[in-house]
C-alpha cells in the first residue's frame, strides 16, 4: 500500500525509503506501546504523502530523551527530523499518529 502510494505520487527513492522507515517506526510504536490492532492509511494529495498509524489505545505517544546507549527511544525523534509535519489525532477509540512527507 504504501509503495503503491509513493510510486502513484511518482516519490523518489529517497522519499519512498523514508515514508518506509517513518512508518515503520510508528508502526513499531503502536504495536507495542498500543497493544491493540493497528491500521495504517496512507493519501497522497498533490505532492503531499501522508501516513496516519492508528491504534486503540488513547495514550499520545512520548518524545523522551536517550542517552547514547539506549537500545529505543528514538523513533519519534527520527519521525520529527525527517516529516515535514507530525502529530496525534484522538479517535472516539484511540488516536492517530501522522506524518506527512513533501515531494517537492
Amino acid at each position: 500500500m504504501l509503495g503503491r502510494s509513493c510510486a502513484e505520487g511518482a516519490l523518489s527513492s529517497d522519499l519512498t525509503d523514508t515514508a518506509q522507515l517513518l512508518t515503520s517506526e510508528l508502526v513499531t510504536n503502536a504495536v507495542i506501546h498500543g497493544r491493540s490492532p493497528v491500521t495504517v492509511t496512507t493519501v497522497l494529495n498533490d505532492g503531499l504523502l501522508r501516513v496516519e498509524v492508528s491504534d486503540d489505545n488513547s495514550r499520545h505517544p512520548d518524545m523522551r530523551l536517550t542517552d547514547d546507549l539506549a537500545l529505543d527511544g528514538r523513533g519519534l525523534h527520527i519521525v520529527a527530523l525527517l516529516a515535514a509535519r507530525w502529530g496525534v489525532t484522538d479517535q472516539p477509540l484511540g488516536k492517530t499518529v501522522w506524518f506527512e512527507l513533501a515531494s517537492s
